[in-house]
């Protein structure tokens, strides 16, 4: 006794072509492992304006088909004095934490800020899927 499916009569070739698609969907998928940039001791705050300090909220790795792994990053930042203060700008750079090379920097505005309180930015920042990084943000006052 035998039994016949109708996979038997696929030819090799539609074989070879279903598993490319296959494999081609679930690479695209976004099930790509990128590791985690920042957790708690992954983040420096460098030294920048007096009075002004940066806290890590969150950071996510994505991919996107387009631009590869983008590090979606959201801080604090802070005015500890009583005065406001204006004109607050932050550097972020994604430093390569085994070479220590910057693999992206961007400056983010964000504006003036009463004495007390916070303001809450975000960004994201470009960078291979294999490396680890960490995020340096240094606030500056223009």
């Amino acid at each position: 006794m035998s039994f016949h499916t109708e996979y038997d009569d696929m030819k090799p070739s539609r074989v070879l072509f279903v598993l490319f698609v296959l494999s081609a969907l679930l690479l695209s998928a976004g099930c790509i492992s990128v590791p985690e940039l920042p957790g708690d001791g992954d983040f420096e705050a460098g030294a920048g304006a007096e009075g002004v300090s940066v806290n890590l909220v969150r950071s996510e790795p994505t991919f996107s088909m387009s631009r590869g792994c983008i590090w979606e990053v959201t801080l604090q930042v802070y005015n500890t004095g009583e005065i406001e203060v204006r004109n607050v700008n932050l550097r972020l750079e994604l430093v390569d934490t085994e070479s220590g090379a910057i693999r992206d920097s961007m400056d983010i505005f964000a504006g003036t800020i009463p004495g007390g309180e916070s303001r809450i930015v975000s960004a994201e920042l470009d960078g291979d899927c294999i490396n680890e990084y960490t995020l340096r943000a240094t606030p500056v006052l223009l």
